[in-house]
């Protein structure tokens, strides 16, 4: 009880420093692992198993990431509801939001298991393998797809600990997670031998793990609230995922860019062109990861007072993240105009290489977008913790599809392929105009007054 006051303090009346230190600063830590083991997987698979592997697994990862595009609506917008409900002092209907998710959860993750291991060729041929990768796509599928429950189930247990006000824990829970994924691929695809299927099976085993060490909180009856003490409400489930729902939206729009930016550097360029966004691309992940774990962390914090009714509270956590991430904006943008070669490099054996020039010369321009993204994705998220879902989609779909889709479609016939790097920080900059007279509008309709 006495931990469940503090946090209360906390939340309501410590300096916003303190409280987005202890919100946000784990929230960044988790998502920073998250691209360590992502590039870690990337060079593991790529290295040892060859290129085909490489492509077999990049295959199937858009069927996985439709998955936890799912798991992120149910996940965040139930995160956002719980946290509303405790600060309006309704805790049994904060316990049943959060028992709905995860009833939601479940369902969603079995019906998603069966359909993948009845249609798995089928729907591998579908997203593109050829007899070629085949074997190795298939492989990867059959090893992850057993563990869809256990994995989308980590997922959401780290959302509802964030909810109650457990950050630290989660983590601590979730970079195990990710250090226990890189030792196992190490281990199953170096040690002994297993291929793509080594390499998705450490990824199920170490989020199970992950999920017997948070699910000790989330799943004790002792604690305030536990994922089975709980009723089911489909009209909480309806909430949580409408709430939710631009987070899955963001997730599908990053998607859908690529495979667009993709298709018109093969046109323009050839496969040096593609070599070279990937690259691009994977500084952008890591640059991206930062300004979510900040937003994602503050979205509990955001929620209790809203609900509490702590607008002023509210206004001043969001103006401080950001600052927070237009600092961090700054800061990468000058990193990466002085010393882009170098980070380039990483990517590429040789700098002498034609898709090591392309990638220098499209990053110096692409690098106007970490001035901006961040506060787009930050105010996308304050949408999603104040529940006004309709301008979070907004703002989604349009930084992420319409503006990037309008730009790469006209810019290249007048400059390029120049055109093509300043889609993306041209669309980030007009979806900020239309965020900045959302938020205006929020919070005229929500407290009373403007920005």
């Amino acid at each position: 009880m006495k931990s469940n006051l503090d946090n209360k303090h906390l939340l309501e009346h410590a300096p916003v420093s303190r409280v987005f230190l202890k919100y946000a600063l784990p929230s960044v830590v988790t998502m920073v692992f998250f691209g360590v083991q992502s590039l870690v997987d990337g060079v593991v698979v790529g290295n040892h198993l060859g290129p085909d592997a490489l492509g077999g697994v990049n295959i199937i990862l858009p069927l996985f990431s439709i998955i936890m595009v799912l798991a992120l609506i149910v996940g965040i917008g139930s995160q956002a509801l719980v946290s509303m409900e405790l600060g309006r002092k309704n805790p049994d209907r904060a316990q049943d939001a959060m028992s709905t998710g995860f009833y939601a959860m479940v369902g969603i993750s079995l019906i998603t298991t069966v359909l993948l291991l009845l249609f798995g060729e089928p729907l591998t041929r579908l997203m593109g393998a050829d007899e070629r990768l085949l074997p190795f796509s298939l492989a990867y599928l059959k090893g992850l797809a057993p563990f869809i429950l256990p994995l989308s189930l980590c997922f959401y247990s780290d959302a509802m600990l964030k909810a109650l006000g457990h950050p630290k824990f989660s983590m601590v829970i979730m970079s195990l997670t990710i250090v226990i994924n890189v030792l196992l691929s190490l281990y199953f695809v170096i040690g002994l031998d297993w291929g793509t299927a080594g390499a998705s099976v450490a990824t199920g085993v170490a989020f199970t793990i992950g999920l017997l060490i948070s699910g000790s909180m989330t799943f004790n009856p002792r604690q305030r609230l536990s994922m089975l003490k709980g009723r089911f409400h489909l009209p909480l489930l309806r909430q949580a995922a409408y709430n939710g729902s631009s987070e899955g939206v963001s997730e599908m729009a990053a998607a859908t860019s690529i495979l667009i930016i993709n298709l018109t550097v093969v046109r323009l360029l050839g496969a040096d062109g593609v070599a070279a966004f990937t690259a691009i691309n994977y500084i952008n992940l890591i640059g991206v990861l930062l300004f979510l774990g900040i937003s994602d962390g503050l979205i509990p914090v955001l929620s209790y007072n809203y609900g509490a009714g702590h607008h002023e509270r509210v206004k001043r956590l969001f103006h401080f993240a950001m600052a927070v991430n237009m600092s961090i904006g700054a800061m990468v943008f000058v990193i990466l105009q002085v010393f882009g070669s170098h980070v380039i490099l990483l990517f590429f054996d040789s700098d002498e290489s034609q898709a090591f020039q392309i990638a220098i010369d499209g990053l110096y321009l692409f690098a106007f977008v970490f001035l901006i993204n961040g506060l787009n994705v930050l105010i996308i998220t304050y949408f999603t913790a104040l529940g006004e879902a309709k301008n979070s989609l907004i703002v989604s779909v349009l930084r992420g599809l319409v503006f990037v889709l309008i730009g790469v479609t006209v810019l290249p016939i007048f400059i390029g392929i120049d055109g093509v790097w300043v889609a993306i920080p041209l669309a980030e900059l007009l979806a900020l105009g239309v965020a900045l007279l959302l938020v205006h509008g929020t919070h005229k309709k929500l407290f009373g007054h403007h920005i």
